[in-house]
Order: structure tokens, then C-alpha cells, then sequence
């Protein structure tokens, strides 16, 4: 068996030309597999913008405050600016901004009267009368990807994320101060004990002095001169017939008010009666207490149909006229006294209460000294 040679020169080009065919078979699966890299690498950006965005309108949307005099939660151009600023390389098809109560035990969501809340749709701005505290704003966000080569036939695929945020519109603050003992004063005034001169004690009447309010000092001491006739003589003793008498001590002790402990202010529980939202109130102290505010928070919108109207507040006989349609609010201008031992607080509505939801609550603020600031709160 003879082995060909082949020569060296020839050997070196048959290398070269089996190299270039290997990388012209292996140049097509390279490009796509950069490609892939590529397409996946936009797909992910694009999905993490998407979700980004969301989550940033969200937060702006559900702030406390205001931005030139329009709430964060009603800013629908600062919430979309909010959005596309986290748009980088992407542009966003549709963003969406609604709101809802939050959701239930089973995950589904709570609506809100004329609100739809489906982020699907767009209900930004939404009215002050129908939002109250603990709602939900949901900002949905939606962007196309597609190829940027259309090697493979595919329709565009839509990215969409949604965020929801739970917001404030008001937040009553009270004190928390330890009620500190206060001394109820009696209307009899005290008696101003007087002494008797002694008997060897001359009584010396003091020198009458004429009004200066216009005198000058020259004249006041010309009208005026001082003498040696005013100095007391040195006999002048006092003795203990002077010590006032004991009939000169107050007969009355003056009482602590406290509204903590067994002699302190409680409540009973919510009471729903038709239209009416009611609460016993138990006063301890002995002593009729002053009201320094009523707070009160009730489901303004489902709790009827179509929704409810605050009309009246009555507390021991005390009443306030009045129409508020609000999800929570203080009373204005009513102020009434609480009286010692058992009385109701109750409101009256427009229509009947339907529904509860457990939101609603009371609290009774007492501005009496020895029990300032303390709360009668229904929740607690």
C-alpha cells in the first residue's frame, strides 16, 4: 500500500477552505442565537418598564397633600408624566387610572358607586364627594413588543402591568396626653379671715392717699410729706389671739376629675336601627364633661342607594341640623356637654342604612381639664 504525499502548500489550503466552510454552516445559528439574545434582552426591558411605570404612578397617585391645589389622587397628568418618565427605549400604548375600595376575603374587588373598577378603564379625575379613606387607586400601564426583524410571523404581543395603591384624603389626629388630675372648684367662695387687734396693740389707721395718676413726684411729696407720726411705736406686739379661727376652713374638698379607670368615661357598641347609627356613652366622673369634638365615619355611598346623607347629630338633648355628605368628617360647630352617668349619642341619615361595612366609627373628644383630649373612640 503506497501513502500518497500531498504537499504542504496544498495541505494548507484545504484547511483553510474546511474552516470557512465550518463557520459558513455555523454563521446561521449564530446570528440567531444573538438575535434571540437580543429580541429576549427587549422583551424583558420592555416588560420591566411596563412594570416599573405602574408602580411609580401608583405611589405618586396614592401621596397625602396637594400639588398646586389638586390632590395627588386627582392628578391624572402628574400620574401619566410619572409613568412615561420611567419609559425608557419603550413607548407606552395606554395608561389607565381607577379606583376601588380595596378587595375582599376572597380576592375580589370592592367598587365604588359610579366608579368603574376595571383596570381596563379610565375614570381619572373622580369627584371629593364619593372617595373616603382607605381607597385604592390602580394604575394600569400597557406596551406592544414585536420583532424588530419579522423572521418568524408573529403578531405583536402586549405587556401590560397594573399597581394598586391604598390613599388617605384626611387623617384626625388626637390627643394622646395622660389625663392629669383636675380640682373641681365649688361656687361658694372662701371666706377672707380677719384679725382682731390685741389689747395692748394700738390701731393705726393707714394715711389715706389721693390719686397721683396725673401728680408729679414734687407734688405728690409737698401734698404728702413723710413724718415720723407713721412709724409703728416699738410696743407694738402681736399674740397668738391673732391665729385664725377654725371655722375659717373651707368646708368643701376639691375632687379629682379623671375619665380613665372605674370612675372614667366608656361606651358601648354601634348600634344600627334604620336610618339611625347610635352609641351609649357611660360617664363616671360625677361631673357633666365638655365636648371638644365629634368625629364620625360611615359608608357615605353603598351604605344606601343611592347614597347616604348625615342630616342630624343629637347627644343628652343637644342637636345639630345640618346636611354633610362626606365618608368621614368632624361635625361642625357642635359642642355639646356630656352629662354625668348613662346617655346616647345617635345620628340620623337621609334613608336607611343597607349596608356596613365596617368602617363605620365614633369618636368623642373631651376638652374638660383632667380629661383633655381623651378620646371616646367606638373602634376602641
Amino acid at each position: 500500500m503506497q501513502i500518497k504525499h500531498i504537499p504542504f502548500s496544498r495541505r494548507k489550503k484545504n484547511q483553510r477552505a474546511q474552516a470557512m466552510m465550518e463557520f459558513a454552516l455555523a454563521l446561521p445559528v449564530l446570528i440567531v442565537l444573538l438575535y434571540g439574545i437580543v429580541e429576549l434582552s427587549r422583551l424583558i426591558f420592555i416588560f420591566a418598564s411596563v412594570a416599573n411605570a405602574s408602580r411609580q404612578a401608583a405611589r405618586y397617585g396614592a401621596g397625602s397633600g396637594e400639588l398646586d391645589g389638586v390632590t395627588y389622587y386627582q392628578d391624572c397628568d402628574g400620574i401619566r408624566a410619572t409613568a412615561n418618565r420611567s419609559a425608557l427605549l419603550t413607548e407606552f400604548d395606554d395608561i389607565n387610572i381607577t379606583y376601588d375600595r380595596g378587595l375582599t376575603e376572597d380576592g375580589e374587588q370592592v367598587p365604588i358607586l359610579d366608579i368603574d373598577s376595571d383596570p381596563d378603564s379610565d375614570t381619572c379625575p373622580v369627584d371629593d364627594n364619593i372617595i373616603r379613606n382607605g381607597d385604592r387607586i390602580i394604575v394600569q400601564v400597557s406596551a406592544s413588543y414585536e420583532p424588530i426583524l419579522p423572521i418568524i410571523p408573529i403578531d405583536p404581543l402586549e405587556i401590560v402591568s397594573a399597581n394598586a395603591r391604598t390613599f388617605l384624603i384626611s387623617v384626625p389626629i388626637f390627643g394622646s396626653a395622660f389625663p392629669t388630675g383636675f380640682a373641681a372648684e365649688s361656687s361658694t367662695p372662701s371666706r377672707v379671715p380677719s384679725r382682731t387687734p390685741s389689747g395692748n396693740e394700738t390701731a393705726t389707721t393707714p394715711p389715706t392717699i389721693p390719686p397721683t395718676f396725673n401728680a408729679t413726684y414734687e407734688a405728690y411729696r409737698t401734698a404728702n410729706p413723710r413724718t415720723p407720726t407713721n412709724t409703728l411705736p416699738p410696743t407694738l406686739t402681736f399674740t397668738p389671739s391673732a391665729t385664725l379661727p377654725p371655722t375659717a376652713i373651707p368646708s368643701s374638698t376639691a375632687t379629682a376629675i379623671m375619665c380613665t379607670g372605674e370612675f372614667g368615661v366608656s361606651h358601648g357598641p354601634l348600634e344600627f336601627d334604620d336610618n339611625i347609627m347610635r352609641m351609649w356613652i357611660f360617664n363616671n366622673t360625677g361631673y357633666n364633661l365638655r365636648v371638644a369634638s365629634v368625629y364620625l365615619e360611615w359608608n357615605h355611598d353603598t351604605g344606601g342607594n343611592p347614597s347616604l346623607r348625615l342630616n342630624k347629630a343629637q347627644l343628652a338633648g343637644q342637636t345639630w341640623v345640618g346636611e354633610l355628605f362626606t365618608p368621614s368628617g368632624f361635625i361642625p360647630g357642635y359642642f355639646p356637654s356630656l352629662p354625668s352617668g348613662q346617655s346616647y349619642i345617635e345620628f340620623e341619615f337621609d334613608q336607611d342604612y343597607g349596608f356596613k361595612d365596617g368602617t363605620e366609627r365614633i369618636i368623642i373628644t373631651i376638652g374638660t381639664p383632667g380629661c383633655l383630649n381623651y378620646p371616646v373612640d367606638s373602634s376602641k
